[in-house]
């Protein structure tokens, strides 16, 4: 017994010392720390992993933008006006109209032909400038035509 009310004693004297107070501190304090930033880690993870989710949507929806643009290039309908633009090909029967600016009274004038005159009366000089018309982008032929230059 007194063996058993010794170890008591000792007990009571360890956990009432300052010593030991001090360690258990220390231990609490790396155990906040610790914790924290785990919890600041777990924090900063979510915080990617919204950014990412948010980015999948956006290139998701880039994706279906692509995929319908994918389709409207494949249609019939596309085809053909690209091949009538810019590889100047026309359906079987069509008749052709060209467009000239000519001076005087001729300006304005629309000349209606079949294809094998449209090729006669074409000269050298309007294929070449067909051809850089053709290159010119769009939008700055409609920067000339409202602006003139």
């Amino acid at each position: 017994m007194v063996h058993q009310v010794s170890h008591k004693n000792f007990l009571r004297k360890l956990f009432g010392s300052k010593l030991f107070l001090f360690f258990i501190s220390l231990a609490l304090i790396g155990l906040v720390i610790s914790v924290g930033r785990e919890s600041y880690r777990k924090y900063q993870l979510n915080k990617e992993i919204s950014r990412l989710k948010s980015e999948i949507e956006q290139l998701e929806g880039k994706n279906q933008q692509l995929a319908g643009l994918m389709e409207y290039f494949q249609e019939e309908s596309y085809l053909e006006r690209e091949a009538r633009l810019k590889l100047n090909l026309k359906k079987p029967g069509e008749q052709v109209v060209v467009l000239s600016q000519r001076s005087g009274s001729d300006a304005g004038a629309e000349k209606f032909s079949d294809e094998s005159s449209v090729n006669e009366s074409i000269s050298e000089e309007s294929v070449e400038a067909r051809n850089q018309e053709i290159e010119t982008a769009n939008y700055w032929r409609w920067w000339e035509y409202f602006f003139g230059q």
